[in-house]
């Protein structure tokens, strides 16, 4: 593993502990659980619906773009995300004749925007597949459904010519 590899793996890791401490913040002010309590509920609904957020609208009727504002708008992603070369040159040099890169995220939209602008490649996707959470029932990941919406809105001729690649440091 490179440095620049490992750099990227501690943004990634530094992201997920931001948002983790703000979500788990989240729960507990919007809420009124403990911390402990807030942790063990988050966890509850990111196995259940692959989204905290989800089971807050679900169960809590907690609004979305609220959760966003104090979550994912409120992550300090200037501090942590530097544009990167090395993607960026990773992604020029795909053949857009046969592959169309597009963006699939369970953030808002204003989330994946900032990301891609951060790292320095927003020019280099056709387009974004994201969770709106400007509409209910949010769709989102693991759903066939998100999946589906990403297909349909990339203009994918079959599913069976779509890879999906990603990265989580939950799962990396």
């Amino acid at each position: 593993m490179s440095y620049t590899d490992k750099a990227y793996l501690c943004a990634a890791c530094n992201i997920h502990d931001e948002m983790q401490a703000l979500i788990n913040k989240f729960f507990v002010k919007h809420l009124d659980l403990t911390s402990e309590d807030a942790h063990m509920l988050h966890q509850k609904y990111y196995k259940e619906y692959g989204l905290a957020i989800e089971g807050l609208t679900r169960h809590h009727k907690i609004d979305p773009l609220a959760f966003n504002y104090e979550v994912d708008d409120a992550l300090p992603l200037d501090n942590i995300l530097k544009p990167d070369p090395k993607l960026r040159k990773l992604l020029e040099n795909l053949d857009t004749t046969k592959v169309k890169p597009w963006l699939l995220t369970n953030a808002y939209v204003n989330h994946a925007k900032r990301v891609v602008k951060l790292l320095g490649i927003e020019d280099l996707f056709e387009g974004v597949t994201y969770c709106d959470y400007g509409t209910l029932p949010l769709v989102c990941k693991p759903s066939q459904d998100m999946y589906a919406k990403a297909e349909k809105e990339a203009g994918a001729p079959s599913t069976d010519q779509c890879y999906f690649v990603g990265m989580s440091p939950s799962t990396a």
